[in-house]
C-alpha cells in the first residue's frame, strides 16, 4: 500500500514507472523486446521519482558539483567552483578553491549539458543520472542471458531498476552522488562488452571495452580500469603458460589502448593550464589508500558490514543469500570465463577497499550488477526446484512474474525512502525541512536585492550554503562573516555586500549602512 508521508507530486512517477515494470514482467516471456523496451521507460520513471524525493540540492557533494557543472555549461574546460574569485582563497581546499579538480570531468560535463538545455534546477542536474540508471538495467540483462540465460538476466535487471541505493544516489542523498551514477554506468558498460566480446570475439566490442573504461576513468579515475584487471587475471586463470601469447594478450592491449587514448588527454590539458590543483589532486587521490582521507575512516570489515546494509538491506540473512547467489551465478554460467570473471570481481573491489583507509558507501557499488546476478540465479534456482518438485510447469509461469516483482519492490525500500525525504521522522531526516525552508530563502534572494552586483555573506546556516546560493542564483557567496579586510577588498573590487543576519555580527558590519542586512532564523522543524 502506497505510503501518504509522499506528496502527489512526488508519488506520480513512481505509480506510472511501477505499473510499467509491472506489464513488462508479465509480458517478458511473451513479448521480451518490448518488454525491454517498458523497462527501461519504467525505469526512467522509477529515475524521476527518486530525483523529485529532495527539491533542493542536498549537503555535501551534491550542491558541488551542480554549481561546477553550472559553471562549466559556459566554460566547459575550467571546472570553476566560483565563477570569479574576489578573495584570497586555499588552492588546495576543494570546499572554496577556484579551480576545480577534486573529481574527473565527464560527469560534471554531462550535468552541464543538461543545464544549459534545462537551466539550474534539481532536475537538470539530476537527468543524466536518470537516464543512465535506466540504461544500467539492460547491460545488466545482457551479462545475465549471456552467463547463464535471460531469465535470470531479466530478474537481476528489475533488481538494478528498483535498487534503494542508486536511485538515493540520483536523489542526491550519499556521497558522491552522480558521480558514482556514472561510474557505475560506465563500469557496467565495459563489463556488458567484455561479455559481448567473449561471445562473439567481435572487435566493436573490443573497442567498446576501451571507451566504456576509459569514460569510467574520466569520471572517478583509475579504478575505471578495472574492466582490465579482472579480464588479465581471468585470462592468466584460463589459460595459464599461454597467457602472454599473442591471441591472449593483444586484445587486452589493443583495448587498454583505446581506453588511455579517451583519458589522458584531459590529465596532459590539465596539468599544463592548471598545473598546482592538477598535481596537489594526483597527490590527494593516491592518499586514499594510505590515510582516512577527510575523515572517512573505519575497520576493516566497514564495506561487510555497514556497507551491505546500505546498499542492499539491513537483514541478517542478506549477505548469506548474497554470497549462496555468487556461487550459483558461478556454478551455472556457460562459460568457466564468465563465472570466473564475477567472482575476481566482487572478491577483488571488496579486498581492495577492505585494505584502503579511507571508507565510503558507494566505493564497492561498482559489482552491485554481479550482486543482483547472483540474487537472481538463486530465485531462477528456486523456482525451478518448487517447479520441478510439483512437476507442474504451472507453477514456474506463476512464480517467476511473482517472485521478480515480489523481490523487485522489496529492493526499493519505500520504508527507508519515506523515512529520509519526507517530514515523517524529522530526526531521521537529516534537516529535511529546513534545506527545503534555506532553498526558499535563496531563492527570494533575487527579490530582495535587485542588482547582481552583490557578494552574499553569512550563509552558513546550511553546511557550505554558499556553494547552494551560487547555484540557483548569480550571486558570489561566502559561508563566512568577512574580516574588515575583506570588506575593503569587495568594496574596491566594484561588488555590493548582503549579510545574513543571525544574530552574530560584529559591530563593523552592523554599523556600516552600505551592507544590506538580511534576517533570518531558522525554521522550526515540523513534528
Amino acid at each position: 500500500m502506497l505510503t501518504t508521508h509522499f506528496s502527489n507530486e512526488q508519488l506520480l512517477p513512481l505509480i506510472l514507472g511501477g505499473g510499467i515494470l509491472v506489464i513488462s514482467i508479465l509480458i517478458f516471456n511473451k513479448w521480451t523486446k518490448l518488454s525491454l523496451i517498458l523497462l527501461a521507460l519504467g525505469s526512467i520513471f522509477i529515475g524521476f521519482f527518486a530525483a523529485g524525493l529532495n527539491n533542493f540540492l542536498d549537503i555535501w557533494d551534491e550542491q558541488f558539483h551542480a554549481l561546477v557543472a553550472k559553471n562549466m555549461a559556459s566554460e566547459p574546460l575550467a571546472p570553476k567552483l566560483y565563477a570569479e574569485t574576489i578573495l584570497n582563497y586555499d588552492y588546495k581546499n576543494w570546499t572554496e578553491n577556484s579551480i576545480w579538480l577534486h573529481k574527473q570531468p565527464l560527469f560534471l560535463w554531462q550535468m552541464a549539458l543538461s543545464i544549459k538545455l534545462l537551466g539550474a534546477n534539481e532536475i537538470a542536474v539530476r537527468l543524466p543520472s536518470i537516464i543512465l540508471h535506466a540504461i544500467i538495467p539492460l547491460f545488466v540483462y545482457r551479462i545475465g542471458k549471456i552467463s547463464i540465460n535471460r531469465q535470470v538476466g531479466y530478474i537481476a535487471a528489475i533488481l538494478m531498476s528498483l535498487s534503494y541505493f542508486p536511485l538515493e544516489l540520483i536523489a542526491g542523498r550519499y556521497a558522491t552522488d552522480h558521480n558514482d551514477i556514472a561510474f557505475l554506468f560506465y563500469v557496467t558498460g565495459s563489463f556488458w562488452a567484455w561479455f559481448e566480446y567473449q561471445r562473439t570475439k567481435s572487435n566493436k566490442y573490443l573497442i567498446l571495452v576501451g571507451l566504456f573504461s576509459g569514460c569510467a576513468v574520466l569520471v572517478k579515475w583509475l579504478m575505471g580500469l578495472l574492466v582490465f584487471v579482472i579480464w588479465s587475471i581471468v585470462e592468466l586463470f584460463i589459460s595459464k603458460q599461454r597467457f602472454l601469447k599473442k591471441e591472449n594478450l593483444f586484445p587486452i592491449i589493443k583495448s587498454g589502448l583505446i581506453s588511455l587514448v579517451v583519458f589522458i588527454p584531459w590529465q596532459i590539458y590539465i596539468h599544463i593550464t592548471y598545473p598546482k590543483e592538477a598535481g596537489h589532486e594526483l597527490a590527494l587521490n593516491g592518499q586514499h589508500f594510505f590515510e582516512a582521507v577527510e575523515g572517512h575512516t573505519g575497520d576493516w570489515n566497514f564495506h561487510f558490514s555497514k556497507g551491505l546494509k546500505i546498499l542492499y538491506g539491513s537483514g541478517d540473512l542478506i549477505p548469506i543469500f548474497l554470497l549462496i547467489g555468487l556461487i550459483i551465478f558461478v556454478l551455472k554460467s556457460q562459460k568457466k570465463a564468465f563465472g570466473l570473471f564475477a567472482t575476481i570481481a566482487v572478491a577483488f573491489v571488496y579486498i581492495f577497499f577492505s585494505i584502503a583507509a579511507t571508507k565510503m558507501n558507494a566505493f564497492t557499488v561498482v559489482v552491485m550488477p554481479f550482486i543482483y546476478l547472483g540474487l537472481a540465479a538463486l530465485i531462477f534456482t528456486t523456482i525451478q526446484w518448487i517447479q520441478n518438485k510439483t512437476k507442474k510447469e504451472l507453477i514456474g509461469t506463476i512464480l517467476t512474474p511473482l517472485f521478480t516483482i515480489i523481490f523487485g519492490f522489496t529492493a526499493l525500500n519505500m520504508s527507508k525512502l519515506e523515512n529520509y525525504h519526507t517530514t515523517w521522522k524529522p530526526n531521521d531526516n537529516q534537516g529535511w525541512h529546513e534545506k527545503t525552508a534555506w532553498k526558499k530563502n535563496i531563492i527570494s534572494l533575487a527579490n530582495q536585492l535587485d542588482d547582481p552586483n552583490y557578494v552574499i555573506f553569512n550563509t552558513s546556516i546550511t553546511p557550505f550554503g554558499n556553494v547552494s546560493v551560487m547555484f540557483y542564483t548569480d550571486f558570489l557567496a561566502y559561508y563566512k562573516i568577512p574580516s574588515k579586510e575583506e570588506v575593503s577588498q569587495v568594496k574596491n573590487s566594484g561588488k555590493k555586500i548582503a549579510i545574513f543576519n543571525t544574530g552574530n555580527l560584529p559591530e563593523y558590519i552592523l554599523q556600516d549602512t552600505t551592507i544590506i542586512k538580511i534576517p533570518y532564523s531558522l525554521p522550526v522543524a515540523i513534528d
